[in-house]
């Protein structure tokens, strides 16, 4: 073996335990390669528009607090009424095919029961089990910092600032949006409304759509038309509320990575920007 060949084999050896040690560290960047944040708001900007008709959702909670209430109970008690609503649409397109006229179900209302009934459903069922990772705040994939001083979001995606957006956390007293730092406890939903502060309904999608819930009852989500004005101000009822089209690409972006690698924090800091 000539000194060169000897050369090399070392250097190969020595390269495969760099990698090798640098493999767990590098693992969670794996879902973000060659990810282009730019790209990724445009698409979800210029994706489609909901079409869903105005509608209430019958599987709404009317008495339902964020700062006292268990939102397992919501939940369970909201996976009840959406697999009636199958059962329902199953029966109603049985009758349809005798009675032209008996109203039924959209396609695009279909989608979105089925979606919330999975969601719901594996959210449930993998609460206890999902794996333990320990990254924290910029550590994580997509890291959410609300401050309630600026009344922004920055979105820190592998630990840069991409973006920040206005919000509404909560306004003073009784309603103010609680400080935290945590992993978001989820689930993530597309369709949401809280009958207990209404408001409008956003494209058929509730009027707190795009909803990631983060602790208890509190979430961030999507705000409808009348608030719009308000967003750089307290203004909610305890959750933050965004444009529904900031909302709709931060809910896109936390399904996309997963509630493991993602963390949000409530901070009074002003050291954000």
């Amino acid at each position: 073996m000539t000194k060169f060949t000897a050369a090399y084999y070392v250097l190969l050896v020595g390269t495969f335990f760099m990698v090798l040690q640098s493999c767990q560290s590098d693992r969670k960047k794996t879902i973000l390669t060659d990810f282009k944040y730019e790209d990724f708001k445009d698409s979800i900007i210029r994706s489609n528009p909901d079409t869903l008709l105005e509608a209430n959702n019958i599987f709404d909670d009317t008495s339902f607090i964020p700062a006292e209430d268990s939102v397992k109970a919501l939940l369970t008690k909201m996976e009840w009424i959406w697999l009636q609503e199958a059962n329902l649409m199953e029966n109603l397109d049985t009758l349809k095919k005798g009675l032209s006229k008996q109203p039924g179900f959209t396609a695009a209302e279909k989608l979105i029961i089925k979606e919330n009934i999975g969601v719901v459903d594996s959210f449930l069922l993998a609460k206890d089990s999902l794996p333990v990772t320990t990254c924290k705040e910029k550590e994580c994939l997509v890291y959410l910092e609300i401050n309630r001083t600026t009344q922004k979001l920055y979105l820190y995606l592998i630990g840069e600032l991409k973006d920040s957006f206005l919000v509404s956390t909560g306004k003073a007293g009784k309603y103010e949006t609680p400080l935290f730092s945590r992993r978001p406890a989820g689930p993530v939903l597309t369709k949401y409304t809280s009958r207990k502060f209404p408001g409008g309904n956003y494209m058929g999608l509730g009027n707190m759509p795009y909803a990631i819930f983060v602790q208890g009852g509190y979430a961030i989500h999507g705000t409808t038309t009348g608030n719009f004005t308000k967003l750089g101000t307290k203004a909610s009822h305890g959750c933050v509320r965004l444009h529904p089209d900031n909302a709709k690409i931060i809910n896109a972006l936390v399904k996309t990575v997963g509630l493991q690698q993602t963390w949000i924090s409530i901070t009074d800091s002003t050291t954000s920007e």
